[in-house]
């Protein structure tokens, strides 16, 4: 039986295997518990981080120490080296091709025939089928299958991390071009190679904005001996479309990686290509669309379109649908047409738009349509932009002419244009810590609804359209502290202007305190995943992360997000955005999940082995302040040494593990608004106690 089922399991390695509730649980792990498909025997094996051209693989099966080899799923791996991977099930063979050759494996043979002449396996460590929370893969050993695609492994042993690179290339130069429209870091290698990048919005916090670019597996040895100091390291100024300055350095050596850094004086979108032809790396400075999507704003189906920086666009309306163009962009978007069919809309299409008489030949514009629903007119279209996103409206503006928004940490404005000059009174009722405004329906056009607030300044704003046929009544509830200022400039005016300032909070005591919070998993890499409700870990930790910044902000602090959507951010850049910052203390936020559903309790994982930090008295008050308020059962702090992102970072640092979602109970309140905002209010409690007994002391 046991024979017939281990055949079974292989006919499943390439065919649709369901990914376990814990598959991905795995990158919180240090070692995972495996079963070898051939034979049923069990075994217990460290996991093994895989970089890739500096990237992150993320596999529901982790790279692995099996008998002190690194083995990698062979389909992950080969797949990302552009190479083709088929399975024989007959013979029991992964194929993989690419142009050069041929590689076919044999499970539990150490014997590889290449292009059809026969090698051995490195040690005699055969292709193994290996299984981890019920997934199957074929897994082989590293070293061989990156050298045989033409790439180079190296081993970070601190972190159990194993890099596939592109061959050892140097970097000869690094120069400015802004001839272009869009301007352009250029970068002369002597070969291919690969990058990873981020951008870091450090004005957010009161730093600068840069983007840092890594190239892994290369050595800086610039020609032109001028542009470099002492220390090797290049610096250039430039100060020309809102770029800066470019750094570059020898970041690291054992592996190589240099790293560039771009300071800008805007957030900028960018491309980054490599020309085989010119041998160079040429990063774009370009905005780009990465979303569109549509989403309920106050009630009112919006489509929303993202981008990478404050976008410029025009709009057309046609019959029977919207284009907005985004110009000076790309569409760096891969989804697919939305059909959507209600709140006024059909559907949205998008493409990259080849420039016609109404713009220049070179433009770059990246036009999205929005199809209306019949009897949909003009005039029911509001489209405006905040920030890097542009909203289409179909079903009007919600609260047109109605704007909330805070000037400074402690002071908020609410303004109210209205359709020429009203009479209107506000009255603060002290009884009540709310603000009653009352203003002419005739002059103004808005939905009852209430506005959720809760930035220590209003707590909340209700706007009732049914008490009176006459007038809108608006009640502002105001936070301890606040009092209320009517700055407009009459009784009788077309623009009301009430003003809310909470003194007491530009006197926080952690005015200047910047806490990094880094939600856990994202994209690519959804996490845990419930097995009932099927909610994934990357969602639930995004939302607590984004309430707890929230209370952080309200208290004084400075808050930073790794992520703040539904994107990936690699382990190693997590550290790198707190280590640039110079946080005070970094908390990366995750759920938990295990193969017996009975477990349930709260984590803290922690870097042990810093003098320089106290990380495990973070860890235990982090703890102690979970247990408290959540009433979940202690599960402890874990010492986690060889953990990318606690160990990478150089300040306090904790990995807080809110629950189980495998446990039917916890999975259960970790899928509520409510239960999450418990979360976020425990950890902001273990943050605050944390700052106050220890760093402020």
């Amino acid at each position: 039986m046991r024979r017939y089922l281990s055949l079974f399991l292989i006919f499943f390695i390439f065919f649709g295997m369901t990914c376990d509730v814990s598959a991905l649980k795995k990158y919180e792990r240090e070692t995972v518990h495996i079963i070898d498909g051939s034979n049923g025997r069990e075994y217990d094996v460290k996991v093994v981080n895989i970089l890739m051209g500096g990237n992150d693989v993320i596999s529901d099966v982790p790279g692995m120490l099996f008998n002190d080899r690194t083995l990698v799923p062979v389909r992950f791996i080969s797949e990302n080296l552009g190479a083709k991977v088929t399975w024989n099930q007959d013979r029991k063979e992964a194929v993989i091709k690419t142009n050069e050759r041929e590689i076919i494996l044999k499970i539990d043979s150490p014997i590889v025939l290449v292009n059809g002449e026969k090698y051995t396996l490195p040690s005699g460590v055969p292709a193994k089928l290996l299984g981890y929370e019920g997934n199957y893969r074929t897994m082989v050993p590293l070293r061989f299958v990156s050298e045989q695609l033409g790439m180079e492994v190296g081993w970070i042993g601190e972190t159990m991390t194993a890099t596939i690179d592109k061959p050892l290339q140097y970097i000869k130069d690094i120069y400015y071009d802004g001839s272009t429209k869009f301007p352009e870091i250029v970068i002369k290698t002597t070969g291919e190679v690969e990058t990873s990048s981020f951008f870091l919005e450090g004005s957010e916090v009161g730093g600068e904005d840069r983007l840092v670019v890594d190239i892994p597996n290369t050595i800086l040895d610039i020609g032109d001996k001028s542009k470099v100091d002492l220390n090797g390291l290049l610096h250039i100024d430039i100060y020309e479309k809102d770029i800066k300055a470019v750094r570059a350095s020898q970041f690291e050596v054992n592996p190589y990686k240099t790293r560039i850094v771009v300071d800008v004086s805007v957030k900028k979108g960018y491309k980054i290509v490599y020309d085989k032809e010119k041998k160079e790396v040429r990063i774009k400075f370009i905005n780009l669309v990465n979303d569109i999507k549509i989403d309920k704003i106050y009630n009112v189906d919006t489509v929303i379109i993202k981008t990478e920086e404050e976008p410029a666009y025009n709009i057309m309306f046609l019959d029977g649908k919207i284009v907005v163009d985004v110009l000076n962009s790309l569409l760096n978007y891969k989804g697919k047409p939305i059909e959507v069919n209600k709140g006024g809309i059909k559907g949205v299409r998008f493409s990259q738009f080849k420039p016609d008489q109404n713009y220049e030949p070179d433009d770059k514009i990246s036009r999205i349509v929005v199809d209306l629903e019949k009897n949909v007119r003009a005039e029911d279209v509001y489209i405006e932009h905040i920030k890097n996103d542009i909203y289409v409206y179909v079903a009007g503006k919600p609260l047109d002419g109605f704007d909330y928004y805070k000037e400074n940490v402690n002071t908020a404005k609410l303004v109210i244009n209205t359709d020429g000059e009203t009479e209107y009174t506000a009255k603060y009722i002290k009884a009540d810590k709310e603000v009653v405004l009352k203003i002419e329906k005739t002059k103004i056009n808005l939905d009852s609804m209430k506005l959720d607030i809760e930035d220590k300044i209003v707590k909340n704003i209700r706007i009732d359209s049914d008490r009176s046929e006459e007038y809108y009544y608006i009640y502002i509830e105001l936070a301890d502290g606040t009092v209320f200022v009517d700055n407009s400039s009459s009784k009788l005016t077309d623009k009301i202007i009430l003003s809310f300032i909470n003194k007491s909070l530009t006197v926080s005591k952690f005015k200047d305190k910047l806490v990094v919070i880094d939600p856990g998993h994202g994209g690519k890499d959804p996490g845990a995943m419930s097995p009932n409700l099927r909610i994934k870990e990357k969602d639930v930790v995004l939302d607590v992360s984004l309430k707890l910044k929230k209370l952080l902000e309200t208290e004084g602090f400075k808050v930073y997000m790794t992520r703040q959507d539904d994107n990936y951010i690699g382990l190693y850049d997590r550290a790198t955005i707190a280590n640039e910052l110079g946080a005070d203390v970094f908390v990366s936020i995750h759920a938990n999940a295990h193969s017996k559903r009975s477990i349930e309790g709260v984590q803290v994982l922690y870097y042990p082995y810093d003098e320089h930090r106290d990380n495990k008295t973070f860890a235990k008050i982090m703890r102690d302040s979970l247990v408290k308020g959540l009433g979940a059962l202690d599960r402890g702090i874990i010492q986690r040494p060889k953990l990318v992102v606690p160990r990478e970072t150089k300040m306090p640092a904790v990995l807080v593990e809110l629950g189980f979602l495998t446990n039917p109970k916890e999975e259960k309140l970790l899928s509520t608004s409510e239960y999450r905002m418990k979360c976020a209010k425990a950890t902001f409690n273990g943050i605050v106690k944390y700052f106050e007994k220890v760093l402020m002391k």
